[in-house]
């Protein structure tokens, strides 16, 4: 990466590649000696996209991902905004191995799952510029990130621990925001999509001649109607940020994140019956509101404030710094179904729910970066230490729930002729308070050898961490008995990897690398008979592929096959049975199941003509439960399909008549899945274990003006489930199904300048 008294003079889309990989929170600084001319990145032609040659988030150093020992996904901002994403489920659509919407159409959260393995909001394991969201704790606790405001989303698949400490087995998602550019240009965006939500956004930006200082400000606002009947929702956020080259060798980037969310929310659970098994009546609708208008909401509010600091020692030496806090607080009200659905296939008993919560989090990452020589092999070490600590609260309000027909519960509704009716008096019949600490401290080294065409990574960490949390129930009258004794979990962990790959002069780079992640026991030391703490669950990978970036055209190609076992999950002890917990009759556990997914991922970003772009991707997968002292050892994972596959092609005419006209299709497909429990026998009997499979069609046209004017514009049309397909896309019970995106139609007009 370019060191900050360096100033890149090349094309624009080579210079914006540029400074997006010079500004990262991983950026080295000194890659080249200070005052050389700068390294010249792969060339990039302007086309419908920009395929990422480089990017920082798997090796926190600026590895080209033809070099790198493990599969890794760049969506890049072009991208983004030819496919008109709004969201990070949105952004994955055409990533091998992601399964999306584990919580259905949610605007609440992005939840997802990565080979196998819970990854989105859910998890808490996403990062922004590589640091932590708020940590995993209350429901309603889960920071998301407008895109708008994302210069490109990483997806690294696979065990991550080595960089970035507790996370899950399957990968994790970075997300790279926007930061100050050079000669940056002004984006002024205005949009309406088919569900009648007006929105405005902005990126703009100024500097001093000489560059010393920058400045970008990115927004967005968004109000109007969802898809589901009667949910509105209204949303904006304001990004500011500045960077100050101190000297020719040091600079700041300061960054800053606010953003309001103020409506209703679309997340609802749905009868099995009328949304994967058809009633006498058919199927209900996926616009479909159950719930009470003036009840339901989602209110939340995120803010975050850090910094990117670099400094280069010399020519060999960097050191470089990000730190950030980020507040996440919101309400949810909602009232959802309460057992399943009535005989007569259409009506729904209910009942309510609601809670609220904040979080916050706070977070540094520190790293020296050294490159030298040991004779012919040529080293880049990393070494770093990384601190996070989070706190967070959260209440749980219930109603009425036990008996459908108690006179506190809403009343029952009709599925498919809904009728509002107000709620009754009583609510809520219960509170549940939680809370927690959590903190982690880690220390890394990787040191990454090229030796003529071998490339040689070695990485490890040592974490120490520990967790507490709390509980208390209370009445809906507000009695509440003393707080639970507060829960205390500490721990530490060693996490390493290691790849090879070779880089033929083709092109070709066929790799091998194993990886390990862990995360610690959501059991207590109470459900252990010893009385102690639960040793942290253990991910590990075998990943086998090859590579290909042509020298012909901007392209990436990566065949990959893994092999990937989540150890030590918690499961039941049968040799003691119930005699752990408070008082001694609750079930005690052990550590000791064991699950795989095993697979195969093709993806490829190329654009071979000018104008001309593709992304595919293709996935086969085969889970299995090893060990879970149970006799449902051997079943497949819920929400693991055996195949998905998606195929996106974007060309835009470069000369005649249609000059400027872009046409873009897409295709998704994603295979059959177990209902969550069904591999545990938790479904009530006669219903299916299986939710279908379902494919679904986007498409996009956009018209340049400036082709044929002088109008900066770009005109766009994107269209998400052309067909509005109605899925499901989980089951997790009788009364808990979510259907998935219906038909999104989104106009676009954005000037810039």
């Amino acid at each position: 990466m370019h060191s900050p008294s360096v100033r890149t003079v090349s094309r624009p889309a080579t210079l914006s590649l540029a400074i997006a990989l010079a500004l990262s929170p991983f950026a080295v600084l000194a890659d080249e000696a200070a005052g050389d001319s700068a390294r010249t990145l792969d060339a990039v032609q302007v086309n419908a996209y920009r395929v990422t040659t480089h990017t920082s988030g798997a090796t926190k150093t600026d590895t080209p991902i033809a070099e790198t020992a493990k599969s890794v996904s760049v969506i890049a901002r072009e991208e983004l905004d030819a496919r008109g994403v709004v969201n990070l489920n949105e952004a994955m659509r055409y990533v091998a191995g992601v399964m999306l919407e584990s919580s259905g159409s949610d605007n609440r959260y992005d939840d997802f799952r990565i080979r196998g393995f819970n990854a989105g909001s859910e998890s808490g394991q996403m990062t922004v510029d590589g640091l932590r969201a708020p940590p995993q704790g209350s429901a309603w606790n889960r920071g998301k990130i407008d895109t708008w405001n994302i210069e490109r989303v990483e997806v690294l698949k696979g065990p991550s621990a080595v960089m970035y400490g507790q996370v899950a087995p399957g990968g994790m998602v970075n997300q790279v925001s926007k930061t100050p550019e050079p000669g940056q240009r002004q984006v002024l965006q205005l949009g309406v999509d088919g569900h009648g939500t007006w929105s405005s956004a902005f990126d703009v930006g100024a500097g001093t001649d000489d560059d010393r200082h920058l400045a970008r400000l990115v927004g967005r606002y968004a109000d109007g109607d969802t898809q589901v009947d009667t949910v509105k929702q209204k949303h904006w956020f304001l990004a500011p940020s500045y960077t100050f080259q101190i000297a020719d060798k040091t600079r700041l980037t300061l960054l800053g994140y606010y953003q309001k969310d103020e409506g209703g929310s679309t997340y609802q659970f749905l009868p099995m019956d009328g949304t994967l098994i058809p009633t006498q009546h058919g199927y209900m609708k996926n616009t479909t509101f159950i719930g009470e208008p003036e009840f339901d909401t989602w209110n939340a509010t995120v803010w975050h404030a850090g910094w990117l600091f670099e400094h280069a020692f010399n020519e060999q030496w960097s050191f470089s710094q990000s730190a950030r806090h980020m507040h996440v607080e919101s309400l949810y009200r909602g009232i959802v179904t309460n057992g399943a659905l009535d005989a007569d296939g259409r009506t729904q008993a209910r009942r309510q729910a609601a809670g609220l919560g904040d979080a916050d989090t706070d977070g540094i990452d520190n790293r020296i970066i050294g490159k030298f020589s040991t004779g012919a092999a040529e080293h880049t070490l990393l070494v770093g230490a990384d601190w996070r600590r989070g706190d967070q609260t959260g209440s749980r309000l219930q109603g009425p729930r036990a008996t459908p027909t108690d006179p506190r519960n809403p009343k029952p509704i009709d599925i498919f002729n809904p009728v509002h009716t107000g709620l009754p008096a009583g609510f809520p019949d219960s509170i549940g308070l939680s809370g927690g600490k959590t903190s982690q401290t880690g220390v890394y080294v990787q040191d990454q050898i090229a030796l003529d065409k071998w490339r040689l990574a070695f990485g490890g960490r040592y974490d120490w961490f520990k967790d507490e949390s709390w509980s208390q129930a209370c009445t809906g009258a507000g009695t509440c008995p003393p707080r639970s004794a507060t829960t205390r979990l500490k721990n530490e962990a060693f996490s390493g990897n290691a790849g090879v790959l070779y880089a033929f002069d083709s092109g070709f780079s066929p790799y091998l690398s194993y990886a390990e992640s862990f995360e610690p026991s959501a059991r207590t030391p109470l459900d252990n008979v010893d009385g102690k703490s639960f040793d942290p669950t253990r991910g590990k990978q075998w990943e086998v592929g090859v590579k290909y970036q042509p020298a012909s055209f901007d392209g990436l190609f990566t065949l990959a096959a893994y092999d990937l076992r989540k150890k030590d999950d918690t499961i039941p002890d049968t040799d003691h049975g119930n005699v752990c917990g408070a008082g001694g009759i609750t079930a005690c556990y052990i550590s000791a199941g064991e699950t795989k997914v095993r697979g195969v991922e093709l993806e490829a970003r190329i654009t071979p003509l000018e104008g001309f772009s593709v992304i595919g991707a293709l996935s086969r997968m085969d889970s299995e439960l090893v060990k879970s002292g149970t006799v449902w050892e051997g079943k497949e994972l819920a929400m693991v399909p055996d195949w998905m596959g998606s195929l996106w092609g974007d060309y835009t005419f470069q000369s005649g008549a249609l000059e400027g006209f872009s046409l873009a299709t897409g295709l998704r497909y994603y295979g059959e899945t177990l209902i969550v429990g069904s591999n545990l026998g938790t479904i009530t009997s006669g219903y299916p274990e299986n939710i279908p499979s379902y494919t679904l069609w986007d498409a996009a046209i956009r018209f340049d003006l400036s082709r044929v004017t002088d109008a900066n514009v770009m005109l766009s049309l994107n269209i998400g489930n052309i067909a509005d397909k109605r899925y499901v896309t989980t089951c997790t019970g009788t009364s808990s199904c979510w259907y998935g995106t219906g038909r999104t139609i989104t106009a676009n007009a954005r000037w810039t300048w």
